[in-house]
């Protein structure tokens, strides 16, 4: 039997989309997080957020200030909860709801807020204008829980090499697939399209989307003046849109504290299984760009908790940033690019727009509203940090549980080392070498003109990273270079790559 005190359940959520907004006198991050918490707060049947413990507001880009946190409990009038400010990755959102679920199953029966938004697009357009937005501002790094890393996931040596933008990460990890698939990188990318059209056509029925429009695969492909190459082989709609004015909340607690407020068992979303794992921290480190086994042994953990298989799911709101996030999530999970559950419940950070590290509570803001109508009864999410570095998952149910797996804070499963996978070391190119091009991506300039490749290349068990030349930069936007023999010139501080006759 259920021990209500000990079962985790998302009670409420909301979200606010604002769209085209007059920069001089739109709402910042602070009033869309506001609005956000009151709507879930109103849904969750909270009279009054006193009732909140805890309060987790999830990083922002768009709040340039030192103590987030605090700077919301102020505009908020918030006394009771204790304020917390989250670290940096799309992962975030659920770690935060896995904490609160641990915290569940103590028997602490807290009730506790997680909370974000963006407004980059604001920014953006005010910048613009040459508006000044009259929005709190300190010089300061926020101190979060957990700390952010002081690397923000990059080896010195791809920041040295210009791998740098998540775009360039995931291509990287793109070119990979590709050649792995054994269709060449034209069939592959339109395969690939066609996966995201399914993202695409969720996002068309969002209210919230941002882009709440269908697109087609030939429309998400095309390279056009409105879908310009970013970083080959990814065009601008493949791929997150960051300038967003957005924010989500939800609320979890435990199920009794949600009987006791009056909610029926089918309007909560029950937390029946989670989990949190790390992959090797360098991509460029890692065995195999296409494979990520923390994520492999995070799904397996989750699944486990819940008492169920990943065929049981009948559906998944999978991480999104980039095409080859979602490739590699349905290879972990064990889903089949014909299997024709839906991949989200939200519709992708290309298309539904990506708020910084918040997109996935607008995903578990989703999933308890089809737990809920009955569209469906096991819900996985799927949060990615970085450059599918940090994995965060939560299975979610419309009904209870025939037994609550107790998960308590420092076990192995709810902060998974990545210390057991292999790694590949990455070196500087110290002399003249012959390697084997193993991944690369192209970064496109505003102009359509591209920049040199950047190439992942291995020899003798090492690692190295260099930019391609002019010929191989060309060939490498048409052709599927993985596997040709590379000569490498060693470079300060960027090494150069030929393509070998």
């Amino acid at each position: 039997m259920t021990d209500l005190s000990r079962q985790a359940v998302v009670i409420g959520a909301g979200q606010i989309t604002i769209r085209d907004s007059d920069p001089s006198r739109a709402a910042g991050p602070l009033e869309l997080m506001a609005s956000a918490l009151l709507s879930a707060a109103g849904d969750a049947r909270l009279t009054t957020l006193e009732r909140l413990t805890h309060c987790f507001v999830v990083h922002s880009l768009s709040l340039r200030h030192p103590e987030p946190a605090r700077l919301l409990a102020r505009h908020m009038g918030l006394r009771e909860p204790r304020m917390v400010t989250a670290g940096m990755g799309g992962h975030m959102p659920q770690w935060l709801v896995n904490r609160a679920a641990e915290m569940v199953a103590t028997g602490e029966r807290p009730v506790v807020a997680v909370v974000g938004a963006e407004a980059l697009a604001t920014r953006r357009l005010a910048k613009r204008a040459g508006i000044a937005l009259d929005w709190p501002e300190e010089p300061g790094i926020p101190r979060t829980w957990p700390p952010m890393d002081s690397d923000f996931g990059l080896h010195t040596l791809e920041v040295a090499s210009g791998l740098t933008s998540a775009v360039a990460a995931y291509a990287l990890v793109e070119s990979a697939l590709a050649h792995e698939s054994g269709n060449g990188t034209a069939d592959h990318m339109a395969s690939v399209a066609a996966l995201m059209a399914r993202f695409s056509a969720v996002a068309g029925n969002n209210p919230y989307s941002w882009f709440p429009v269908a697109r087609t695969a030939n429309d998400l492909a095309c390279v056009s003046e409105d879908n310009r190459m970013v970083c080959h082989p990814y065009p601008k709609l493949l791929s997150a849109i960051m300038d967003v004015d957005m924010a989500a909340a939800v609320i979890v607690t435990d199920a009794l504290t949600a009987r006791e407020l009056g909610l029926e068992p089918e309007h909560v979303a029950w937390l029946t299984g989670f989990s949190d794992a790390q992959e090797t921290r360098y991509l460029s480190e890692r065995t195999n760009l296409t494979r990520a086994p923390g994520l492999v042994d995070g799904s397996r953990v989750a699944f486990s908790r819940a008492g169920m298989q990943p065929e049981e799911c009948d559906a998944f709101d999978l991480y999104s940033c980039f095409p080859s996030s979602v490739q590699v999530a349905m290879e972990s999970i064990g889903i089949d690019y014909s299997d024709p559950r839906p991949l989200t419940l939200t519709g992708g950070l290309a298309a539904h727009g990506g708020p910084g590290s918040n997109y996935v509570t607008h995903a578990i803001a989703n999933t308890l509203s089809a737990l809920r109508e009955g569209r469906h009864s096991h819900v996985l999410v799927h949060g990615n940090g970085y450059y599918l570095t940090k994995h965060s998952l939560g299975i979610y149910s419309s009904s209870q549980p025939p037994a609550v797996s107790l998960a308590r804070p420092g076990t192995r499963e709810a902060d998974m080392s990545s210390s057991e996978y292999p790694t590949v070391p990455l070196l500087p190119v110290g002399e003249p070498t012959h390697a084997t091009l193993i991944a690369c991506c192209t970064p496109f300039g505003r102009d359509g003109a591209p920049d040199p490749a950047i190439c992942l290349l291995e020899a003798s068990g090492r690692r190295y990273l260099a930019r391609g030349d002019s010929g191989l930069t060309q060939l490498s936007c048409s052709e599927d270079l993985i596997g040709q023999a590379v000569y490498v010139e060693p470079g300060d501080p960027v090494s150069a790559a030929h393509l070998e006759a």
